[in-house]
């Protein structure tokens, strides 16, 4: 498989636009700010198929496909990443650098097609791990607590390991719990200042993808690391939207899929109010944020309450057993 640096891929990009692409494959015709014509991709009789050309993106309101050039020439042509790159490099007029197809090289470029494929799948491993974790602790122990019974041959033993193996499968349970809510109230309380960030980038003109970049090095937790494994993709061949669908299915959460589901809207509709919309959720996500905050004090509280109580009882105690003893 042919590998080529992402500059070069941009280069291509840039030097593709997609209405003269596809209008090499489907006749296009203006209508609006867009060019409409009929989706090669199903049996379509009505123009369906709308181009956006300020984003360069496509999208089938019938069937649902869209993306990019690339996935155009993908999906007509029926050709992988790489092939549709040296397709859309002849009709640009870019040479493309030989590959190097000796052992070594090859071996680099599967290992790092490896290495992209394990760091997407790593997210959902790690969610469906603590999971699946629980069922996987219940079994042991119960495998455990029967094992040794058989060996001590005690009813009272066996009756002794179950009570102790349901204590230890609730703690893990709750443990496990713990990490998951904890994981995402951090991905939650990140998002307000990540979408700020990236709406401050996209007013200044800067495209979402590049503005997606910057912000996803500006931090190290939970959130800019998903960010960071999502453009890691895209810098790999991996669809834009694909990429953002990866992100939200990784973080598992309720917001970041509603943040998401925005972003691939707007690149399926080439909608150009992106930063208005990201405004808003913002916003919106701003007053998740202080909810959070303070849901979180109460708990805190509460749980200040009960150790209070007792050194209270105990200091009352301290006082009260003297005097009684003394009367």
């Amino acid at each position: 498989m042919s590998y080529y640096a992402q500059e070069l891929v941009e280069e291509i990009r840039s030097r593709s636009d997609i209405v003269d692409v596809i209008s090499g494959y489907v006749k296009l015709q203006r209508k609006g700010s867009n060019y409409v014509g009929v989706c090669p991709f199903h049996n379509d009789r009505n123009p369906s198929m709308s181009v956006n050309q300020p984003r360069q993106m496509y999208h089938c309101f019938s069937c649902g496909v869209g993306g990019d050039v690339f996935k155009f020439v993908m999906d007509y042509e029926n050709l992988t990443f790489p092939e549709a790159v040296k397709v859309l490099a002849d009709r640009a007029g870019i040479e493309l650098p030989e590959q190097d197809y000796s052992p070594e090289a090859r071996k680099q470029a599967d290992l790092k097609e490896q290495i992209m494929e394990l760091n997407r799948l790593a997210g959902k491993y790690y969610y469906y791990m603590l999971l699946g974790a629980k069922t996987t602790y219940i079994y042991t122990i119960i495998i455990f607590v029967i094992l040794l019974s058989a060996l001590a041959d005690s009813k009272s033993l066996l009756l002794l390991g179950l009570v102790m193996g349901g204590l230890l499968i609730l703690y893990l349970d709750l443990t496990l719990q713990d990490k998951l809510t904890a994981r995402r109230q951090e991905i939650v309380l990140d998002l307000p200042q990540v979408l700020s960030k990236l709406t401050l980038l996209v007013n200044s003109g800067m495209v979402l993808r590049d503005a997606w970049k910057k912000v996803s090095i500006t931090g190290e937790r939970a959130l800019y690391q998903e960010m960071q494994n999502a453009n890691l993709e895209m810098e790999n061949g991996v669809m834009e939207i694909d990429a953002y669908r990866n992100f939200a299915e990784r973080c598992n959460v309720k917001e970041v899929r509603k943040f998401t589901s925005l972003i691939i809207q707007n690149l399926n509709k080439g909608n150009e109010e992106l930063a208005y919309f990201m405004k808003d959720l913002s916003d919106e996500m701003w007053e998740v944020k202080k909810n959070e905050v303070k849901q979180k004090g109460e708990k805190a509280n509460s749980k200040l309450l009960l150790p209070m109580m007792m050194i209270f009882i105990g200091i009352l105690l301290m006082v009260m057993v003297p005097v009684m003893q003394q009367m």
